[in-house]
């Protein structure tokens, strides 16, 4: 992910953000979202959980993929 590299070790930016954002090429304006969002739950994790248990169940079942995958409630 592009966004952690302008953050220091101690967790601090430092320098010019907008200078970082040009360098990497990301824009201000997502920079800004990811440090909003990077303590949100991701909204699809009960979905993944779900795969990789379908996943999980057979140790030959390479060929799953999302196509695959239909879950039933």
């Amino acid at each position: 992910m592009k966004f952690i590299a302008i953050k220091t070790d101690d967790g601090r930016i430092k320098g010019e953000i907008s200078f970082f954002c040009k360098m990497l090429g990301i824009s201000r304006e997502g920079f800004r979202k990811s440090l909003i969002n990077r303590n949100k739950p991701w909204k699809y994790k009960a979905l993944a959980e779900e795969m990789r248990a379908i996943n999980s169940e057979d140790e030959c079942n390479d060929t799953y993929g999302r196509i695959r995958m239909m879950l039933y409630k």
